[in-house]
């Protein structure tokens, strides 16, 4: 079995398994991802906060597009972090993104702690809408306090539910749909 095919195999069953926790059934797909990136200039070289990396379908796009840059990924499910680790590894990456295994809530407060700077970026394809209100309320509170204040967060989302939640943190956010994603999905980039 090749490892493309396993690593979509992972994805599904992480899907089937744990709903909500992955929030899918297929890693995202090219035209959802393109979408994702385009804020981040190709000749970017700081770093970019992930989360919710899952098998690592947009951080190898992103570290494709952006050389320079450094990238932090979490995700959740050992089985899919270990994919995504594969993955870089396997496209000559490795170097350039560090895969953590740790809720994103976590992780933000960990860089909150240590962190002399604040993020530029913030991408995430966690599913919001499988959280429970203070859990999501309590994720977007820690991607607003991590962030620039010229920074952008970059969530996607299979529903607008968390719109409002979002732009109570972001008053400047824009949503963008892409109808081509299976299944469909919308797309927030939010500035403080």
């Amino acid at each position: 079995m090749t490892n493309t095919l396993m690593t979509h195999l992972n994805f599904l069953w992480a899907g089937l398994r744990q709903h909500g926790q992955t929030g899918g059934l297929v890693p995202s797909q090219r035209f959802l991802i393109a979408r994702m990136i385009a804020p981040v200039a190709k000749n970017y070289y700081g770093e970019i906060i992930e989360l919710g990396s899952g098998s690592g379908a947009l951080t190898l796009q992103l570290a494709r597009r952006c050389p320079r840059a450094r990238i932090l990924a979490s995700e959740i499910n050992p089985t899919l972090a270990r994919d995504c680790r594969r993955n870089l590894t396997r496209a000559g990456r490795a170097d350039q993104v560090e895969v953590v295994c740790i809720p994103a809530e976590r992780l933000l407060t960990e860089l909150g702690r240590r962190r002399a700077a604040p993020a530029d970026f913030i991408i995430s394809g966690i599913a919001l809408g499988n959280l429970s209100k203070q859990r999501a309320a309590s994720l977007l509170d820690a991607i607003r306090q991590n962030l620039g204040a010229d920074g952008m967060f970059i969530q996607f989302q299979h529903s607008l539910l968390d719109r409002k939640n979002i732009q109570a943190r972001f008053p400047n956010t824009r949503t963008v749909p892409v109808w081509l994603n299976f299944p469909p999905a919308f797309i927030y980039f939010a500035q403080p």
